[in-house]
């Protein structure tokens, strides 16, 4: 038995449980070490009085063990022309328990709780008004500046020489108003 039997016969698997291999249900790829079973398995029959296994023995079916290739792949020849694929069981998927879908509405009111936070304080708040003093008027325009401002005492002459120039080439136009 060579690698490829084992591969086809795992893609089988996987296309009949509709199992992806990028985020997989069922098997699992274990890197230089074959594959892993990875979800849970239940009989679908009672068990009958004579066949009831050790407590320790169900213990060690619960753990997926981590397969060899080449023993992985005599397994599944041999088993593999016994079983007939109307013979396989359908397996059901796991439904979500309450606590997943009450953790899942939490998380869902508070991405809406965030979005809306933010939208209710710049609608429902007004900005503070900024109170201004004049610090100067010059060709009849105050100059004014916010009261928590430094003093601009040393730019008042480039102030000056920018109104003045603005005035002498926009005489057409309004002067600026406060």
């Amino acid at each position: 038995v060579d690698d490829s039997s084992l591969t086809q016969a795992i893609s089988t698997l996987r296309k009949m449980l509709k199992d992806s291999t990028k985020s997989p249900e069922f098997v699992k790829t274990v890197p230089k070490r074959g594959y892993q079973l990875i979800c849970s398995v239940e009989r679908l029959s009672p068990l009958s009085s004579d066949s009831i296994p050790d407590i320790d023995d169900q213990e060690e079916e619960n753990e997926a063990p981590v397969v060899d290739l080449e023993q992985f792949a005599e397994a599944t020849t041999e088993t593999q022309a016994d079983i007939a694929p109307e013979a396989a069981a359908p397996v059901e998927k796991s439904k979500p328990t309450p606590a997943q879908k009450n953790a899942n509405w939490l998380f869902r009111i508070l991405v809406v709780v965030a979005l809306l936070l933010p939208v209710c304080v710049l609608m429902l708040t007004n900005p503070a008004e900024s109170q201004f003093r004049q610090i100067g008027e010059y060709h009849n325009v105050p100059v004014m500046t916010p009261i928590n401002h430094p003093q601009l005492n040393e730019w008042l002459p480039s102030i000056e020489q920018c109104i003045k120039r603005y005035v002498e080439h926009h005489e057409d136009s309004s002067s600026p108003v406060e």
